[in-house]
């Protein structure tokens, strides 16, 4: 464990500091490369990828990454970083190894040319500094996102008639997440709490409890229900950890050994007291600055998130009759062509399931007026249809047009949203008072 100083007057964070073992000074300088390394540029891996800015590292891991895994690992498979929303790709446990690698050479470059110095106290409370401004927006990021319901939105309607089978532990736990709005607010409140409290220096250790508490609830979700975000949560609850490391001793003395502990020193940055006001106040800009952003972003995604068709059409469809190439199409298990269901939701998605029960989502172009729509392959590259349709009824859809070459048409039911015998999970609710267990 680093020391923590204790001081009844407060000076420099260097000064008359006890030296360090030299394990805790190669730990120190270890944890502090691999740390710059980690979070620059923000951040590690394929989850930096969606930054669109150039930046001389990323382009130097991207030429080193794919060389190392392929020849000093023997690895096989795609070493691309890939803007798709995964954090475990092969390319980011690669990018790891060589981050690791880099750190553990600089620390004997470090340790043989730095051998004497007492210690590194004042860089440690820099890199504390760092840490916590680096946790505090990550969880301001992830708790707007959940606050405002970007992260977990509503599910959509294609979701209703889909199977358990055909879902994947993640989709599950997003629809989970999802259904349940309250339980998603309480988890944005909590990831919040901890990063506001983290910008307060005085109130470190909390909001390193609180978060620690948070991203481990977090961590177990990602590795039980397969959420590729498993490299990114590690590593912020060690971020956690690292700043426990200090009142460790105090936390065991106080929650399980029930014994007297005293109060952790405020450690200053500068003898200038001028100069650490000026760093308070840029902790704060900086968390005001990431309220502010995270915020007007997390609102906009879930307007984005909530825009739905015109209710005219919004919807799961039935498809009652089908017809290909002006042959009809029963409902039958060989006529694996022919549509189940068609689901009108999001603005520019449309979803057909086939008979088989599987799903396939096109880009939708809806032009109510004109009473037609067109629809391409999930790449955008491919014309697939082009249809008109009429409601005679507003329960009642006819489709005419061309899919994949084919004339196709198609006599539409709305299905009913509101039955619970069909869809239960959203129209039961929640009940203080349950006369039974109920598990279907």
């Amino acid at each position: 464990m680093i020391p923590q100083l204790q001081r009844d007057e407060a000076v420099a964070a260097s000064e008359s500091a006890p030296a360090w073992s030299t394990a805790t000074k190669i730990g120190f300088r270890f944890a502090f490369t691999y740390f710059l390394l980690y979070v620059y540029p923000y951040s590690v891996g394929s989850l930096g990828a969606f930054v669109t800015y150039n930046n001389p590292v990323r382009d130097m891991w991207h030429a080193v990454v794919p060389w190392v895994g392929s020849h000093v690992l023997h690895l096989t498979g795609d070493f691309a970083e890939v803007a798709n929303g995964s954090g475990d790709q092969l390319y980011d446990y690669v990018l790891l190894f060589c981050i690791a690698i880099v750190a553990a050479v600089a620390t004997i470059v470090w340790s043989a040319l730095d051998r004497k110095r007492k210690n590194y106290e004042q860089l440690y409370q820099w890199m504390r500094l760092f840490a916590r401004m680096v946790l505090a927006v990550a969880m301001i990021v992830y708790g707007t996102d959940k606050l405002w319901r970007m992260q977990f939105p509503a599910p959509p309607l294609a979701r209703y008639v889909d199977t358990f089978g055909r879902t994947s532990l993640t989709g599950l736990l997003w629809t989970m997440m999802g259904m349940s709005r309250a339980y998603t607010f309480f988890g944005g409140v909590g990831e919040m709490a901890g990063g506001l409290l983290l910008l307060v220096p005085r109130f470190t250790a909390l909001g390193a409890l609180v978060t620690g508490a948070v991203m481990t609830n977090v961590l177990m979700l990602n590795f039980c229900y397969d959420v590729p975000r498993k490299i990114y949560s590690i590593h912020l609850l060690a971020f956690c950890l690292f700043l426990l490391l200090p009142d460790m001793r105090r936390i065991a003395d106080f929650f399980l050994l029930n014994r007297t502990t005293q109060l952790s020193p405020q450690v200053p940055l500068f003898k200038d007291s001028r100069k650490n006001y000026g760093v308070w106040a840029l902790q704060a800009l900086i968390g005001v600055g990431a309220l502010i952003v995270c915020c007007t972003q997390a609102h906009k995604d879930q307007v984005k998130n909530e825009t739905r068709v015109s209710p005219v059409v919004r919807g799961i469809w039935f498809v009652d009759q089908f017809t290909m190439d002006d042959v009809p199409r029963p409902p039958l298990p060989a006529h694996t062509e022919r549509w189940q269901n068609v689901i009108f939701d999001a603005p520019k998605v449309l979803t057909i399931q086939a008979i088989g029960g599987v799903q396939t989502r096109y880009y939708l172009q809806l032009e109510m007026d004109r009473k037609r729509f067109t629809l391409w392959d999930p790449t955008g590259t491919h014309l697939n249809a082009n249809f008109t349709y009429e409601m005679p009824q507003p329960d009642r859809m006819s489709l005419d047009g061309q899919f994949d070459g084919r004339h196709v048409t198609a006599d539409l039911k709305r299905v009913d949203l509101s039955d619970p015998e069909q869809f239960l999970l959203i129209n039961r609710g929640t009940h203080w008072v349950n006369q039974s267990f109920q598990t279907r």
